[in-house]
C-alpha cells in the first residue's frame, strides 16, 4: 500500500462531525506523482467507482479530462495548466439523465466547480453521488501555448516552479485566469491546496464535508510536522486577482452602444464555438441553430436591396447579445468562449465587465452558494419599483 503522510494542521466543524485539515507529504519533490498516489488509493479502496481527472494524451501535447476506473491506468496531472473543455459540462452529461449509482470522484478547478453549482441549480446536473475534489488553481495557458510551450520545462513544471519562486507567469495566462474571481475552490468536498504551501514538499488536503471525510477513511496516513500560513497566502492572491479584475474592467469600459458592439464583433464568423464550449449554455435546441434564420432567397435579396448591401453570415451581433442575455448572470468567467474563438475575438473584454455589472445588480455571485436561486427564476413584487416611474 502507498504510504501517504498527512499532518493535522487545524480542525473546524461541519454539521455533527469535526473536519481536520491534513498535509500530504510530497515524495522526492514530485508533486504530480504524490497526488497520483493518493488518487490511486481512492480507486483501489473502492471508495469511488471512477475518477474524472486531467490526464495527458499519448502525444503528451495536451491534457484532457479522462474518466478512469483502473488505478493502473491512472497517470493524471491535476496541475496541468490548461482547460481545453468544461469539466462541469462533462459532469452534466454524465449525470443529467440519472445520478451515479456509486460515488464518482471529480477533480476540478475552482471556476468549473462554480459552473457545476450553477448547472445543478438549473437542473442540468446531479451531484448526489459526485465527490468534488477541488484543486487550487495557479492559472491556465491557451491550448496552443500549452501544446507548443516555448520554455525548456514542461508547462506543469514551469508553473509549479514559478509558483514556488513567486515569479511571473502572466505572459502565458489566459485573460480569464489573470482576472479570475477566486482561484481557491469552494463547494468542494476535498481541497488539494497549493497556496501557503511548498509544492515540492507538501500539499494541503482539506476535508470540507462528510463525503470528503468518508472518502479518506481507511487510507493509511502518516504524520508530518511542518505547516505554512495558508490564510495569508489566500488573502494575498484574492486581493491580487480582485485588483487585476477591476483594472481590466476599467480598461475595457469603453465598449458601449450598438456601433461599438458591432465593431467589437466584426471578425465573428458565426461559428457558435463560444456557445458550444460554454458550461452555462446548455439548451438542447438553440434558436440560432434552428431553421428560424434560414430565409428564402428573395428575402435575402430584399435585405440587400433595402440598404444596398447585407453582411453575411447574418445576425452575428444578434447572436452574441442574445447569448449574453441568457448566460451572463450565471457566467463564472472561465474564458472557454474566448479560447474557442477561431477569429481570436477577446470575448472576456466584454463578458467580464457585463457579467460584473449584471451580477452586482442582482447581488448574485454565481457558483458560490448552491442554495441561492438563480435570479431569473425568482420573482419579487417589490423589486425594481423605480423602473418606468421616472
Amino acid at each position: 500500500m502507498v504510504q501517504i503522510r498527512l499532518q493535522n494542521i487545524g480542525t473546524f466543524s461541519m454539521g455533527d462531525i469535526k473536519m481536520t485539515d491534513k498535509v500530504l507529504k510530497v515524495k522526492n519533490g514530485d508533486t504530480v506523482a504524490s497526488v497520483n498516489d493518493l488518487l490511486k488509493e481512492l480507486l483501489k479502496s473502492k471508495k469511488v467507482q471512477a475518477l474524472l481527472v486531467m490526464q495527458e494524451v499519448p502525444s503528451k501535447a495536451m491534457s484532457f479530462p479522462v474518466l478512469i476506473s483502473d488505478p493502473d491506468k491512472l497517470n493524471s496531472n491535476v496541475f496541468a495548466p490548461v482547460l481545453p473543455v468544461s469539466t462541469a459540462t462533462i459532469i452534466s452529461k454524465i449525470t443529467k439523465v440519472e445520478s451515479a449509482s456509486k460515488p464518482i470522484g471529480v477533480v476540478m478547478r475552482s471556476c468549473q466547480i462554480r459552473a457545476l453549482v450553477e448547472l445543478v441549480k438549473l437542473n442540468q446536473a446531479n451531484i448526489e453521488n459526485i465527490v468534488i475534489i477541488g484543486v487550487d488553481c495557479l492559472g491556465t495557458f491557451p491550448v496552443n501555448t500549452y501544446s507548443d510551450f516555448p520554455e525548456k520545462a514542461t508547462p506543469t513544471e514551469f508553473i509549479l516552479d514559478s509558483f514556488k519562486k513567486k515569479s511571473d507567469v502572466v505572459k502565458y495566462l489566459r485573460s480569464a485566469c489573470y482576472t479570475c474571481k477566486d482561484p481557491i475552490p469552494s463547494n468542494a468536498d476535498i481541497i488539494i491546496g497549493l497556496y501557503g504551501m511548498d509544492p515540492q514538499k507538501e500539499l494541503l488536503i482539506q476535508i470540507n464535508s462528510k463525503k470528503g471525510k468518508k472518502l479518506l477513511e481507511g487510507i493509511q496516513l502518516e504524520v508530518s510536522k511542518d505547516t505554512n500560513d495558508r490564510e495569508k497566502a489566500i488573502k494575498r492572491i484574492r486581493e491580487e486577482k480582485a485588483k487585476n479584475r477591476m483594472e481590466f474592467i476599467k480598461d475595457k469600459s469603453n465598449i458601449k452602444g450598438i456601433d461599438a458592439l458591432a465593431k467589437f464583433f466584426d471578425k465573428c464568423v458565426n461559428c457558435h464555438n463560444c456557445m458550444k464550449v460554454c458550461p452555462i449554455c446548455y439548451c438542447r435546441e438553440c434558436l440560432f441553430e434552428s431553421s428560424v434564420f434560414d430565409l428564402e432567397v428573395n428575402k435575402y435579396i430584399g435585405k440587400a436591396e433595402k440598404k444596398g448591401l447585407f453582411k453575411m453570415p447574418s445576425d452575428s451581433l444578434l447572436f452574441h447579445t442574445t447569448r449574453m442575455n441568457h448566460m451572463v448572470v450565471s457566467c463564472v468567467g472561465c474564458g472557454l468562449c474566448e479560447q474557442a474563438c477561431p477569429s481570436d475575438i477577446p470575448l472576456m473584454e466584454i463578458i467580464i465587465p457585463i457579467g460584473e455589472n449584471v451580477q452586482k445588480e442582482f447581488e448574485y455571485n454565481p457558483g458560490s452558494d448552491i442554495e441561492k436561486k438563480v435570479p431569473m427564476v425568482i420573482y419579487k413584487e417589490d423589486e425594481y419599483q423605480e423602473v418606468g416611474e421616472k
